[in-house]
């Protein structure tokens, strides 16, 4: 089990309207791992989000597009969890016995918001230690969703707050730093 660093305390921010959120936008998993990383509210962020007028889920583009349109940056890490940012889950079955990357796979996944070794999932409604979500958090999901076997992180996603050019307006949204590891 992971552990918190000795005198590491969770990150401060919890968006507070989660719920709201859910019941007037259908907001889930991915605008509430969004809100708790750039520090909003969740109900603010839907904007960035306007695929759930059609789709209620998050892919990996959909979100990366939202971060560029609210002035912050990225870099994608495969399999591995950010420093800083959000990662998309993929709960473990059949679905990736033969292709972890299908897109069949991404009906099976949770987007968390990941600050060191805080997780926070909408679900649980804090920041909770990497320990405690892989304890008590994920087997919750794995347990919910039919031969489900598991859990690994499909994509990390680090976020760099909004940057500032030399003249003073926000950093483009294009300018997004995109890596793969």
């Amino acid at each position: 089990m992971t552990k918190p660093a000795p005198g590491s305390k969770p990150p401060a921010f919890v968006p507070w309207d989660i719920e709201v959120a859910r019941i007037n936008f259908g907001a889930n998993c991915g605008p509430a791992a969004f809100a708790a990383i750039t520090e909003r509210e969740v109900c603010r962020v839907m904007g960035h989000f306007m695929h759930f007028e059609y789709s209620r889920w998050t892919n990996l583009t959909q979100m990366l597009r939202a971060f560029a349109e609210a002035g912050f940056s990225t870099r994608i890490h495969r399999c591995a969890l950010p420093s800083r940012g959000v990662a998309l889950v993929q709960w473990l079955g059949p679905w990736t016995e033969n292709d972890f990357f299908s897109r069949w796979s991404l009906v099976h996944t949770h987007w968390v918001a990941v600050e060191r070794e805080w997780i926070f999932d909408h679900t649980a409604g804090c920041w909770q230690s990497l320990g405690d979500w892989q304890d008590r958090t994920a087997p919750e999901f794995v347990g919910a969703i039919p031969r489900a076997t598991g859990w690994r992180v499909k994509y990390g996603v680090d976020v760099s707050r909004a940057v500032q050019s030399d003249l003073g307006l926000p950093g483009s949204p294009r300018a997004a730093c995109l890596s793969r590891r």
